[in-house]
């Protein structure tokens, strides 16, 4: 018999939640009497998120409202990322990683994946009382300060582990190399073709030459992998705004891999900023990231971090390229592409990304 697996928000009903809440020790016997949906959060290009409220006969300390994640509304979209693993990938993340590291995500009620089907639902706490960023407005130099410390407790309890890449699925170096320049090389025109008509001519140029330069990037740095997100943005970011709030909760682990820290630093510092003003602020914090690594016993000198920061930049033209062909596409979306592509874009150019690959 297969998993019992509610993917829509029609399919919601008060039984099989409160089995959910028993089952993570939320109900403690009390039952939910009714759930509402409502609404989607976010554009969802990959998956699909929801708010439910729900009654329960005795609802003293316990949650009024949870947040699932569905596959996308998108068939294409969803059938692209059961095959390529990502809803595999977030589900693996919060069932065997997520609590063995510190970084602060959603606590999770159910995580249920059947590969035959193949269908996934997640079911996880609301964060009440936090307010999501924003790719377009980007953010201020305290939030990327808090995102770049939480960083560091995703990075540093699982720096160097070996066991990491199998439990992510994640392949040997040689087989990275032909599947990347596969997927750049097989996204880059049709990327190109929708939205490059609205870059810089010299950030559609970086785009280009990257295409060649893809395995060397894979191998650019010696420095030990970790746990990565890859996806690490605003729109991931969930910022306390309430008395009583998380300070921040990150979401969407649908990316979670393995490789260089620094992915994750410049992808965020990158695309949260205009280049203006991220020219200002990067290098205080890269060294606020080291800083407080270094405390966290892992040794990583300045040079190298730098140095390797710089190789990461290019992360966030290759993720936008691929992404924005793979997804599914919205208007938001959109818009949201060509800011990072242009952000990014022009953080490889300012500190000569590609000079590092040669």
């Amino acid at each position: 018999m297969g998993l019992d697996i509610r993917s829509a928000p029609e399919s919601m009903d008060a039984a099989w939640v409160t089995g959910v809440m028993e089952s993570a020790g939320v109900a403690r016997g009390a039952r939910v009497t009714s759930v509402e949906f409502l609404g989607y959060i976010g554009t969802g290009q990959t998956g699909a998120n929801a708010r439910f409220a729900m009654t329960w006969d005795d609802p003293a300390g316990r949650p009024a409202t949870f947040v699932t994640k569905f596959p996308s509304r998108d068939a294409q979209a969803a059938t692209t990322a059961f095959a390529n693993g990502a809803y595999l990938k977030e589900c693996t993340f919060y069932r065997s990683i997520a609590p063995t590291v510190r970084i602060r995500t959603p606590r999770t009620y159910a995580v249920l994946y059947d590969a035959d089907t193949p269908d996934f639902v997640i079911v996880m706490e609301d964060a009440v009382g936090c307010q999501q960023g924003d790719q377009l407005v980007g953010l201020t130099v305290d939030q990327a300060a808090l995102a770049a410390a939480e960083a560091v407790q995703l990075h540093a309890p699982r720096w160097g582990d070996p066991a990491l890449a199998p439990l992510l699925g994640v392949a040997d170096v040689p087989t990275q190399v032909v599947g990347f320049e596969m997927i750049y090389n097989l996204t880059l025109g049709p990327f190109l073709e929708r939205l490059g008509w609205r870059l810089d001519a010299d950030v559609v140029e970086v785009i280009q030459r990257f295409a060649g330069s893809t395995k060397e990037w894979i191998t650019a740095t010696a420095t030990p992998h970790t746990v990565v997100h890859m996806d690490y943005r605003p729109d991931n970011l969930l910022f306390g705004v309430e008395p009583g709030a998380p300070s921040l909760v990150v979401v969407d682990w649908q990316t979670a891999s393995v490789g260089p820290a620094m992915n994750d630093l410049a992808y965020l510092i990158g695309g949260g900023f205009l280049p203006e003003q991220r020219a200002v602020v990067e290098r205080d914090l890269v060294e606020h990231y080291r800083t407080r690594l270094t405390a966290e016993g892992i040794a990583y000198d300045a040079e190298t971090c730098w140095r390797d920061y710089r190789v990461a930049t290019l992360w966030g033209i290759a993720l936008t390229v691929i992404a924005t062909v793979l997804a599914a596409e919205t208007e938001r979306g959109n818009e949201m592409f060509i800011a990072m592509a242009q952000r990014h874009g022009r953080h490889a150019i300012d500190l000569d990304a590609l000079s590092l690959l040669r």
